[in-house]
């Protein structure tokens, strides 16, 4: 019996609240707090792989009544294979550098979170973050994560994404970028780079969280090569998935 078989996990139901997606839904979680004293990576590695997300200190899963739009999605690493338009986006931004950040520009990042949060999800609560709690979500997370930021030659912040470091990868629990440099695709390029550090490390997924068919913002997520999405208990690659 490994650790996690060993340890007692308390599941509770949320009430009922506004959908975050989709307008005039309510939505409903089935949610785990972490505990911010233990090592919680195999617990959010075996959660996630079984279609949970993580938000600040609890993992949750939606089980909305009548609803079940929200589907897990996670890129397939092996044999992942760049479109033409990702390599446009990687030339394109070839001045720009893809490092790990080491919590030392915290008022960089959260003045890029802001511009980023007005221009992209003016009705976000997110936006009404003062900058201790940015942090505190951000950077002060008690779980094994990394950050890695986009710089350009100068060292400016263009853009900053937040993993989970799982068993199996990465999950993308939050990304921001510069919302006035269109032009660079800086969100998809955030994706694009974290697969060659996991393709660098040998590990075979990138989480991204959850997939709504309907939903503007989702759209990208699909559109990367061997995408694969939590089916009926099950991954299973998107092309032979019929909805």
């Amino acid at each position: 019996m490994n650790e996690f078989n060993k340890k007692k996990i308390e599941f509770k139901k949320s009430i009922s609240f506004p959908c975050s997606y989709l307008n005039g839904k309510t939505e409903k979680r089935l949610y785990v707090n972490l505990n911010k004293d233990e090592n919680n990576k195999l617990l959010i590695s075996e959660l996630t792989k079984n279609g949970f997300r993580r938000s600040h200190e609890h993992m949750y899963i939606p089980i909305c009544e009548g609803c079940n739009a929200c589907i897990p999605s996670r890129i397939n690493i092996k044999d992942f294979k760049l479109s033409k338009s990702n390599i446009r986006n990687i030339k394109f931004n070839s001045d720009l550098n893809f490092k790990k950040s080491f919590n030392n520009n915290n008022q960089k990042h959260y003045e890029l979170f802001k511009n980023y949060c007005f221009e992209r999800h003016e009705s976000s609560q997110m936006l009404d973050m003062n900058i201790k709690e940015f942090n505190n979500f951000y950077f002060d997370s008690k779980n094994k994560n990394q950050i890695f930021d986009l710089v350009d030659s100068s060292d400016n912040l263009l853009g900053s994404i937040l993993v989970d470091v799982l068993n199996d990868g990465y999950s993308a629990v939050y990304s921001f970028f510069d919302p006035y440099k269109s032009k660079r695709s800086l969100g998809k390029l955030l994706i694009l780079k974290l697969i060659n550090e996991l393709k660098i490390i040998n590990k075979p997924f990138l989480y991204l969280g959850y997939w709504i068919k309907n939903s503007q913002k989702m759209l990208y997520k699909a559109n990367f090569n061997n995408v694969e999405f939590f089916f009926e208990g099950e991954w299973k690659n998107k092309d032979v998935i019929k909805f």
